[in-house]
């Protein structure tokens, strides 16, 4: 009796640990296949968050292209929501000529642009000292392209003086496209505003209730899309909590053949 009672243990913890086995086995494959299922899901949330971007972006150009009156997008950073399939698109359109343009900006804007970020008087007037010098090579010849000193806005991080920290506060108010050192103040956003030379809070204040009052009387009636105007347009969307952002910035020509250039994707 005691060898058989022996034998039914053994046989009985060999059955639980066999079912245990199998457990653990499901319970894996139950676990892989749920993983494989969340997976799969944010890849393709991401996917048609990133569809429905490049959807906004190109009908932001088209509206750009739009000479009917009350059809064009604002071009001052100030954002927008487009609809498509019942998903809302985050919006941001921002004319270039609105922005400091590090290759043609005059000294006292850049020292007046790198005080605004932080830096001390004379901090600011060396850090501007050093990106005349870096384009004064290029100025000999103004009309070539590959002539331009700072192809990208991030070539500032190879000045001396200026720091990671210092280019992220700087960084949403410059920009390399464009051959004007003239800020258009009719786009330019506040920070811009702000960090012009002279600039106070008052006076920037009064600046965009005079600008909101004159769009509000005098909606653009105009196609925006003129030749060599440029814009950065940005979009967002949140597809069942995936976040897609597309960053496009273009140049229109003037040229119904090739209406504008793509100069930047991301």
């Amino acid at each position: 009796m005691t060898a058989r009672h022996a034998e039914r243990g053994l046989a009985l913890v060999s059955v639980l640990w066999g079912v245990a086995i199998l457990s653990v086995i499901a319970a894996a494959m139950v676990t892989a296949s749920l993983t494989t299922a969340y997976v799969g899901r944010n890849v393709w949330n991401a996917a048609r968050g990133a569809t429905l971007d490049e959807a906004a972006i190109n009908r932001t150009i088209l509206a750009l292209m739009d000479g009917r009156p009350g059809r064009q997008p604002r071009a001052d950073g100030i954002a927008s929501t487009l609809h498509f399939d019942g998903a809302p698109v985050r919006v941001w359109v921002q004319d270039e000529s609105g922005r400091i343009n590090i290759n043609f900006a005059d000294e006292e804007t850049l020292k007046s642009l790198f005080q605004s970020a932080g830096l001390e008087r004379d901090a600011a007037a060396a850090l501007s000292e050093h990106v005349i010098a870096a384009r004064r090579p290029a100025n000999l010849q103004p009309t070539n392209t590959a002539s331009i000193a700072f192809r990208t806005a991030d070539a500032l991080l190879a000045m001396p003086g200026m720091t990671t920290d210092l280019y992220g506060r700087i960084a949403p108010l410059i920009t390399v496209y464009g051959r004007n050192g003239t800020v258009n103040t009719g786009v330019a956003p506040r920070a811009v505003l702000l960090a012009l030379p002279g600039a106070t809070a008052s006076d920037v204040a009064d600046t965009l209730r005079q600008r909101e009052a004159a769009r509000a009387a005098n909606p653009p009636a105009a196609a925006l899309a003129t030749a060599n105007a440029t814009f950065m347009i940005a979009a967002e969307s949140q597809v069942d909590g995936a976040r897609a952002v597309r960053v496009a910035v273009v140049q229109f020509t003037g040229d119904e053949r090739k209406p504008y250039w793509l100069l930047f994707w991301q």
